[in-house]
């Protein structure tokens, strides 16, 4: 995997991110925006799952970018509870989708925890992706999403003991969804996924070289 620092603007404020391709790089191959965990509980673009997100894309031909939110390392800007957020995760795919080598009609979008409540949240960035896939979400997130008359491919995985998705609304929430999303139950991982990440991002990969490859 090569590793590129990158970085982009976005209504005027500027964010650090980490673009990864496979070594073998040839042609125009999918690409996905990665959105990492709550900053104000320690999340960054340097996360045990985020990194591990990244790593096996590129190990089925798919390049990624990782960034860090507003307010976190490098990234200019204050934390705004997911509120503004959007904005830079539109920069980012934009920037994805315009990299060498990157096929600009196939990217997909994949958040973890707090990244996938910004990226539940909000029309303005989900335009552009082919698919999504949800890294131990909220039942409240999926209840609230504006992606429920959507069409497009939705993966979400989660651990039996995490409790934001552990929920008897599960099904009548899912219901909702117009195309519901395929879900995947990891035995004994909870919501940090410590030891177990590759139990999270292997499905994770294998649903975006499906639907994007």
């Amino acid at each position: 995997m090569r590793q590129s620092a990158v970085s982009f603007e976005a209504n005027g404020l500027k964010f650090e991110g980490i673009l990864s391709t496979p070594d073998d790089l040839t042609g125009n191959i999918p690409g996905v925006v990665v959105c990492h965990p709550h900053p104000l509980f320690g999340g960054n673009m340097h996360n045990n799952v985020v990194s591990a997100v990244t790593y096996h894309l590129s190990t089925v031909g798919i390049a990624s970018l990782k960034f860090n939110f507003r307010g976190v390392g490098n990234s200019e800007g204050e934390h705004s509870k997911g509120d503004l957020e959007y904005q830079e995760v539109v920069a980012a795919q934009k920037m994805l989708s315009e990299w060498p080598g990157i096929n600009s009609t196939n990217i997909g979008i994949v958040g973890y925890s707090f990244g996938t409540r910004v990226i539940l949240r909000h029309p303005e960035l989900q335009e552009f992706p082919r698919a999504f896939a949800f890294i131990s979400p909220s039942i409240e997130a999926l209840e609230e999403s504006t992606l429920k008359n959507d069409n497009r491919p939705k993966f979400v995985i989660s651990g039996t003991k995490d409790k934001l998705l552990q929920s008897n609304r599960l099904t009548e929430v899912l219901n909702q969804f117009v195309h519901p999303p395929i879900i995947n139950s990891v035995e004994g991982a909870d919501h940090f996924w410590a030891n177990m990440e590759d139990l999270a991002v292997e499905p994770v990969s294998m649903f975006f070289h499906e639907n994007l490859t």
